[in-house]
């Protein structure tokens, strides 16, 4: 087992675990207002500085909602020369600073301790992403390693040598430098968040849903990095940070509010469109509960699966569910979208997202399809085994079904859902539908 070093935090995270809609970032928002005017707290009294936010979220829309709803100047970073320069420029003047998760990963050294010493706030609306492969080969590592320009030192961090490097690897370079790259089992790198990121900061806030079975949970658990989970309570448009309690939440409300798509006596058109996809016969428990994995879509999905998925969901919304193109919004891997998009389901290959109705897997924290009536979800979430083989050198064990189904109600919640209102769902994994059924159940 990998060996977890010290930690020197002396706080612990506060994770405000809610279901979409539970009010997380509006009670963000009413505790930043409520304390303009404070000032930083010192264990010896008051330190006469006020307190100062950095507010992270995965979109830049959200950044400016921020902006509008608090009471306070968040300034963004400006891309005048390089928004990492800008947001050190804005730390160094001690502003307040909202900003997205992709420009906060790329905090380095120098940056997380100017923050530190400024003292802020860190309020994270959505996990971060928090680790991430590195693309290389096996045998660029080897040849890296052979040449003097790496070496793995205690831990497995990837140390590196050559001060003067300018090549293929600059990027890994930069990444190397920040204390960031881990080699695992002599094969694949990992980067990982610092966890100086998080150690800078007064106070954390994390904003998400189903932390338990997030990426970011079973980072904080490898690193010794302590949290403690909340609820949020509305009383009339207040907010109130709660001990943790799930049976709070209207899951069943919810799952009620759901026309789950299923190939039964209750599916009015009676067609097969959860089974008819995969041309093995006689598949075992372990086939059937992988079937729409990556490992299916990749290894064992033959054309004629995929055309039939294709067909599938074009009938499903032309026929199962009638719905125009504007209120449907539908996943798979990104990889095979191309071959699963048709007249109903819209994909765009120059990624522009504002012509289509792709939605991306991991997508959160966005009310932009709230409007959307219809959604279908092709997928079935496993966690990738080289990340699995990560934690578990941590002795961490990752829960795949947590993972899963946290993951599909993120998406379901883009639609409208969110809103209170019913919503069409076509979910062709089994696994997928029996988790969704056991977390509204409150088994998991």
């Amino acid at each position: 087992m990998r060996e977890v070093k010290g930690f020197n935090m002396t706080q612990t995270i506060n994770v405000v675990d809610a279901m979409c809609g539970a009010g997380k970032t509006s009670w963000a928002i009413q505790h930043i207002n409520e304390n303009i005017g404070q000032n930083k707290k010192l264990a010896f009294g008051d330190s006469g500085e006020p307190l100062k936010y950095i507010y992270v979220t995965p979109f830049l829309k959200e950044v400016e909602r921020i902006q509008q709803a608090t009471d306070i100047d968040f300034f963004e970073p400006e891309a005048k020369g390089t928004k990492i320069k800008s947001f050190e420029a804005l730390i160094t003047l001690g502003k307040s600073v909202a900003t997205t998760h992709e420009l906060f990963k790329k905090l380095d050294l120098n940056i997380l301790d100017a923050i530190e010493e400024k003292g802020y706030t860190l309020i994270m609306d959505e996990v971060a992403s928090v680790l991430e492969q590195y693309d290389i080969s096996k045998s660029d590592i080897k040849l890296l390693i052979d040449n003097g320009t790496i070496e793995i030192g205690e831990n497995d961090k990837v140390v590196w040598l050559d001060d003067d490097y300018k090549g293929k690897f600059s990027d890994m370079k930069i990444l190397a430098e920040s204390d960031n790259l881990i080699l695992q089992n002599g094969i694949a790198v990992f980067w990982t968040m610092n966890t100086r990121a998080f150690e800078a900061f007064d106070e954390v806030y994390v904003l998400t849903y189903m932390f338990d079975g997030q990426e970011q949970c079973n980072y904080y658990m490898a690193n010794d990095i302590k949290f403690k989970k909340y609820s949020v309570k509305d009383s009339d448009n207040h907010y109130e940070l709660i001990d943790y309690d799930p049976t709070l939440e209207p899951r069943k409300e919810v799952y009620e509010k759901l026309n789950i798509y299923l190939d039964d006596d209750t599916n009015k058109k009676k067609s097969p469109l959860n089974s008819n996809y995969d041309c093995r016969e006689k598949l075992n428990e372990q086939q059937r509960k992988s079937k729409l994995s990556s490992s299916w879509f990749r290894k064992t999905a033959t054309p004629k699966d995929l055309k039939q998925l294709n067909n599938n969901l074009r009938n499903y919304f032309r026929s199962v569910e009638p719905t125009e193109n504007e209120y449907i919004f539908w996943t798979t891997i990104s990889d095979f979208a191309p071959t699963l998009k048709n007249a109903k389901c819209k994909w765009n290959k120059n990624g522009d997202r504002a012509s289509d109705n792709f939605v991306a897997l991991n997508a959160r924290a966005t009310n932009a399809y709230g409007h959307c009536t219809s959604m279908a979800y092709v997928y079935n979430r496993f966690v990738n085994p080289i990340e699995k083989n990560f934690f578990s050198e941590y002795g961490i064990k990752v829960d795949e079904d947590k993972l899963a189904v946290s993951d599909l109600i993120q998406f379901l919640f883009r639609g409208c859902i969110r809103n209170g209102e019913e919503m069409n769902c076509y979910i062709p994994a089994e696994r997928m539908r029996t988790l969704l059924k056991r977390w509204a159940n409150f088994e998991i």
